[in-house]
């Protein structure tokens, strides 16, 4: 397998987790205190594991840095859609949006030129993800879990491009993931300590099992993401890892008991033809 095979395998495994950690985070009673243990979890793994790599150098301290304040806002907007909207309509507008910013920011940026075909495949994938929002009648009621959402994406997008900057200035990509982890989980968890602190207690002796499970596959979701960073065009890795819609979808439909029907499966479709196109592309 050539570096492109690789982190094509290494984005779809990263979709799976990625979508399973955002549906723990939306089925929680609390969706702050569900993201602070996943955060937490994820924490704690990474602090443990810090004797592993050296100290970073200043110019990617940087990176993480910036890299934490973008993470922290998307969380909170990432909080504020879940406590509002269907997950099957915030998750797919939320991993619809970072595709095509991160294609024209990677191209700016990063300088990064993709082929007729692999620019084809990333707007297939967002066309066939923004569909799925339409799956039911937008109301007046639906509109703000949607633009949180958008928010969300926003800021994926733009840490997406920081981390990639990031991780390539590292001097392994285990480093970087290991101190963005440890910097970028503190927020959430100190917020929920400090908001309310007896309920972020009884949430850890209550629920300390599925925020475990949420950051075991958020942290490796984004491991895995950042590897694959290193291997391949941004626009394209971001373009696949959004491929977790169709995850999202199937899980909105047995957890959540939203509606998939033929809409859904043809969005699922459309997906399916920009992976296809991505990968020829290489």
């Amino acid at each position: 397998m050539d570096n492109s095979d690789i982190a094509i395998t290494l984005v779809l495994i990263s979709a799976f987790m990625h979508a399973t950690w955002n549906a723990v985070v939306r089925a929680g009673s609390s969706r702050f205190m569900t993201l602070a243990l996943v955060d937490g979890t994820a924490l704690l793994i990474c602090l443990a594991a810090l004797p592993l790599v050296d100290v970073p150098s200043l110019q990617v301290w940087g990176y993480v840095l910036l890299s934490v304040v973008l993470n922290t806002v998307y969380r909170l907007f990432l909080i504020k859609a879940y406590e509002t909207g269907d997950f099957g309509q915030v998750y797919p507008v939320m991993r619809g949006v970072p595709p095509v910013l991160v294609a024209l920011f990677s191209y700016f940026l990063l300088h990064e030129h993709l082929s007729f075909q692999a620019m084809a495949g990333v707007l297939l994938i967002c066309l066939g993800i923004i569909s799925l929002t339409f799956v039911r009648r937008m109301t007046a009621h639906r509109l703000r879990p949607i633009l949180m959402a958008v928010g969300a994406g926003v800021f994926i997008a733009s840490y997406t491009v920081v981390d990639a900057k990031g991780v390539r200035a590292s001097q392994t990509v285990l480093q970087y993931i290991i101190y963005l982890t440890v910097f970028q989980s503190i927020p959430i968890p100190l917020l929920a300590f400090l908001k309310a602190r007896t309920s972020f207690v009884q949430a850890i002796r209550s629920h300390w099992r599925v925020g475990m499970l949420g950051g075991i596959f958020y942290l490796a979701s984004y491991g895995l993401v950042l590897f694959a960073l290193s291997l391949d065009a941004v626009a394209k890795v971001s373009a696949l890892r959004e491929t977790s819609v169709i995850i999202g979808a199937i899980i909105a439909a047995l957890f959540f008991h939203e509606r998939f029907g033929w809409r859904r499966m043809l969005s699922a479709l459309v997906i399916v033809c920009g992976i296809i196109l991505i990968k020829v592309s290489t």
